[in-house]
């Protein structure tokens, strides 16, 4: 983000806040979701031990032992499991349409969150304060918050749409098709690549299941497939998976 859009950030968060508090600490509290979560990250690197394809293959270590019998490459192996709650507060909608929230997670490990503020909008776009931190699960829920993420003038014959967002460094690609729809209570599916502009090493490429209540304009649950490689050329390959899954278990109309 750069220095002229954080400003620009800050600046409307703090007026929105303001404006919020003059009005009175009903808007403030009158909308609480709370989120159970489980999240997991394992990554698998494979890595030359050196880019020199002459130095593939080591001598003996014990008599008899192959001189060719090593081929340069390591494996490693590394993951990161946690489950907990998020929060998130309702504050305002803003007359751009994006609709300012406040999201916290408390993990049982090292997941863990303080309040952050961030603006979501309809087309899954996100921004978040960048003094704060802010979870890679934390913004797979944030992208289905936002005002019309479901919007019945953009649905095809098929109940499907796509978002397509480019940007100087980022190609984003989403489709979603509403495969269930039981007055309201929808089940979406997501498929959703990344790409850096101009092609790259990094790909990530996303497989989502939505539980949707139209009639509240929530998710009541998501279930995340995170598949990202890197490519690092001679010297190895790295991929990652990530599982994000999350069920609403309140809100402050009553038990979901």
């Amino acid at each position: 983000m750069s220095k002229i859009k954080t400003a620009l950030f800050a600046a409307g968060l703090a007026a929105a806040v303001l404006s919020t508090q003059a009005t009175g600490l009903a808007v403030l509290t009158s909308s609480q979701l709370v989120y159970a979560f489980s999240y997991s990250s394992n990554q698998n690197v494979n890595a030359r031990d050196s880019a020199n394809p002459a130095q593939d293959y080591s001598s003996p270590t014990a008599v008899g032992a192959n001189p060719m019998q090593s081929n340069g490459i390591s494996h490693y192996h590394g993951s990161l499991t946690d489950k907990g709650t998020m929060t998130v507060q309702i504050v305002r909608q803003q007359s751009d349409g994006g609709l300012i929230v406040e999201i916290s997670e408390q993990g049982e490990n090292t997941r863990r969150a303080s309040a952050a503020l961030c603006v979501v909008y309809g087309n899954t776009q996100v921004i978040c304060d960048p003094n704060k931190t802010v979870y890679p699960e934390e913004y797979t829920l944030l992208r289905f918050l936002g005002t019309n993420f479901v919007d019945p003038a953009q649905l095809d014959a098929n109940r499907h749409w796509s978002i397509n967002e480019s940007s100087s460094s980022t190609n984003v690609k989403a489709d979603y098709v509403i495969n269930s729809n039981a007055n309201g209570i929808m089940q979406i599916g997501e498929t959703r690549s990344i790409r850096n502009a101009g092609g790259g090493s990094l790909t990530t490429d996303v497989q989502t299941k939505i539980g949707y209540d139209y009639s509240r304009a929530i998710p009541t649950s998501v279930d995340e497939y995170v598949t990202q490689r890197q490519d690092n050329g001679v010297t190895g390959t790295t991929t990652t998976i990530y599982q994000t899954t999350l069920n609403l278990v309140s809100s402050s109309s009553g038990q979901s």
